[in-house]
């Protein structure tokens, strides 16, 4: 599986901030089938999220729309063609394993459909469908899974991201939709941890210079750091074991990938047991 394609950025260790770095865990579990009325009125809100089911069709924008799932291949019964149908127009989303939810998205912009499908290593991928008077258009993707909706699409949508960088984490950033783009205000990916509030551990073999509470100083051989995000300049954030917050930058390589070092050394003279996954 590919690691995510970050923007390249040079990164002094002075001017590491600790901006998002503390963040605290949070409930990352699937959405629910659907989602509830906030306490706004409806004339406060500006859209909202319904889920639609898979292979049913609903009316939307005056025809008919489904997404549908069947078998891609004779002679392969796991792998799923998945197609957005609106009307008489078929669009291709994906050939994966199965689609997690399909959701409505109702904002001052027009009518929006996310769909989060998944593959093998619990790969996900969310697409993003426009629907207007030209018909369905695709406009979007992400790489990651849907988190927890909001009633109001002003809220904004939570997507985990598959992060390799001194392991493998799952990194949540929100985005909002416009102009049928995913976009975003932030650059840090959140590292929340599993739905029961589990995150690992790194043990430091070997000093490592960092940032904490603003100042510079290094991390020592048998200190033991919590991971709480990444960001796109190739910044890595964590938590010391009394809650302190601190960060220190990775190498990044020309096309803004993690090189596998930290100032030019091997990950794996730094930290014991990096939690790499498939």
């Amino acid at each position: 599986m590919k690691k995510n394609h970050f923007l390249l950025c040079a990164v002094l260790l002075a001017a590491v901030t600790l901006a998002g770095c503390g963040a605290k865990d949070e409930d990352t579990a699937k959405p629910a089938e659907t989602t509830g009325e906030s306490e706004d009125s409806a004339d406060e809100k500006s859209g909202s999220i319904t889920s639609l089911a898979i292979d049913v069709p609903t009316e939307l924008n005056g025809k008919a729309f489904t997404v549908t799932t069947e078998q891609a291949y004779p002679d392969d019964e796991e792998i799923l063609a998945v197609n957005a149908v609106y009307g008489d127009e078929t669009l291709k989303l994906d050939e994966c394993l199965g689609v997690t939810g399909v959701y409505e998205v109702q904002q001052e912009d027009g009518i929006y459909v996310m769909a989060d499908t998944y593959s093998y290593n619990d790969y996900h991928i969310v697409y993003l469908v426009k629907i207007d008077e030209n018909g369905i258009t695709q406009t979007d993707t992400r790489d990651g899974a849907l988190g927890a909706l909001p009633s109001d699409p002003r809220d904004g949508f939570p997507i985990t991201s598959k992060i390799d960088v001194l392991g493998t984490y799952g990194g949540t950033r929100t985005y909002a939709i416009e102009n049928g783009r995913f976009t975003t205000e932030s650059s840090l990916y959140e590292f929340l941890g599993t739905p029961d509030g589990y995150r690992p551990t790194l043990t430091v073999k070997s000093s490592i210079p960092c940032r904490i509470e603003g100042g510079n100083t290094e991390l020592k051989p048998g200190d033991v750091i919590i991971p709480t995000g990444y960001s796109e300049e190739g910044v890595f954030c964590f938590e010391k074991q009394d809650g302190t917050p601190g960060s220190f930058p990775v190498d990044l390589d020309e096309e803004g990938y993690y090189t596998g070092t930290v100032g030019g050394i091997d990950e794996n003279e730094l930290f014991e047991s990096l939690p790499y996954a498939g």
